[in-house]
């Protein structure tokens, strides 16, 4: 487990992802104490549900209304099955490399391939990005081709997703009290982390299973870049933010400000502002994938403050 001291604490205690990535991370973490299948979660699952519903709405309803987002193209289904042949590839490689029965074959295939191949709309990118992440962890054994080819069929989704108007995610609205709710969230993992080790004293390091950490803990940044670039925009006026950004960054951008904000990435500086821009609503935030802003074309990200009596202000994070 890489990040031991993180269940020491509250397991997600000033980690800066969006909130998106939050809701999934929590979701996965629900569903992994379901499929264990003991009753002495059963308790914890409760409880970590009816905040799931304060913090984030019903798990099933916010799956459904994603499902049906995603117009189920010929692209997509095309990519998919180009996935599927991907992931039996690289399964068969790390079996001959380790063996069926060994760590790493479980750290790639812990419960087969089938949660990879079978994934819903609503979490095939994040199973695409593990594939990926492990592939490149263990290249030396395997060859670089595997992630190389799983990176190419992620950004072929992805690109298809964003032409849709979808890669914004679901959990954009305003929720209220949602610091209040999050440290709450954070003390039930705590608590649940110490229910599993309860129930796991003579192997203890299974805790980890349930987490999927490689949705919360991204990729190292410049120490700058974790704390946030902040930027503050005049009222009636736009602003460019002095922040670069490649075409596989993340940014989480939050609005700091009272008022609605609004931002678009553009080839230029001078860009005149478009006729759709990214809308954030005060006390929210987005992550968006540098990809879906149309990098590497577009390297700079312009934001807009259309209130004419106050000031606003953006905080932004690369991922």
């Amino acid at each position: 487990m890489n990040h031991t001291i993180n269940y020491a604490a509250y397991p997600t205690s000033g980690i800066k992802v969006g909130r998106e990535v939050y809701a999934d991370y929590i979701k996965r973490h629900i569903n992994h104490l379901k499929s264990a299948n003991r009753p002495a979660y059963t308790t914890i699952i409760s409880e970590t549900e009816a905040l799931y519903t304060d913090l984030f709405g019903v798990i099933s309803l916010r799956e459904q209304t994603y499902n049906q987002r995603i117009n189920l193209t010929q692209n997509v289904k095309s990519i998919r099955k180009e996935f599927n042949t991907k992931i039996d590839e690289l399964e068969e490689v790390v079996v001959y490399k380790f063996h069926k029965n060994s760590a790493v074959y479980s750290e790639f295939f812990l419960h087969g391939i089938t949660p990879y191949k079978e994934a819903p709309l609503s979490e095939i990118l994040v199973k695409m990005e593990l594939a990926e992440s492990l592939a490149i962890k263990y290249e030396a054994e395997i060859g670089s081709a595997y992630a190389v080819g799983l990176k190419e069929t992620r950004i072929k989704l992805e690109t298809e997703i964003n032409a849709q108007q979808i890669a914004a995610g679901e959990v954009t609205n305003v929720i209220p009290n949602y610091d209040v709710l999050r440290i709450a969230m954070d003390k039930q993992l705590l608590k649940n982390v110490c229910v599993i080790l309860i129930e796991n004293l003579d192997n203890p390091w299974v805790v980890s299973t349930f987490f999927d950490e490689y949705l919360i803990f991204p990729k190292a940044k410049k120490e700058i870049e974790q704390q946030g670039y902040i930027l503050d925009i005049p009222a009636a006026s736009k602003q460019l933010a002095d922040i670069s950004f490649s075409v596989d960054d993340s940014l989480l951008i939050n609005n700091n400000g009272l008022g609605i904000l609004y931002c678009y990435a553009a080839a230029t500086a001078d860009a005149a502002e478009p006729a759709n821009m990214i809308e954030i609503q005060p006390d929210d935030q987005i992550e968006i994938s540098a990809l879906s802003l149309g990098a590497p074309a577009n390297k700079f990200l312009i934001f807009v403050n259309k209130d004419t009596t106050q000031a606003a202000q953006a905080e932004i994070i690369l991922l």
